[in-house]
């Protein structure tokens, strides 16, 4: 069994033809992606949504704050122009 056949039989058809079609294509690029480092398709997948997401998510919700506080005045100022123009 090729690693492509043993990562598509460890999930079944969910029977929504456009995901089914993502999915099957994702296995192909994670398994490629993995066979290119040198490592397991398995490992790649840790490596990818048990360390990376979530550090991608955690410095996105950072910048999130850091911007909202550098522009908070012209936050404040976008929102008073919007109060007064259209809720008057």
């Amino acid at each position: 069994m090729t690693e492509y056949e043993r990562a598509l039989s460890t999930m079944g058809d969910l029977g929504i033809h456009w995901i089914d079609v993502l999915f099957r294509w994702c296995v192909v690029l994670l398994v490629d992606a993995a066979e290119a480092l040198g490592s397991s398709s398995e490992a790649l997948n840790v490596y990818l949504f048990v360390f990376l997401l979530p550090l991608a998510l955690l410095c996105s919700g950072l910048l999130n704050i850091f911007s909202y506080k550098r522009f908070r005045h012209e936050v404040v100022k976008a929102r008073a122009i919007f109060f007064d123009n259209f809720h008057t």
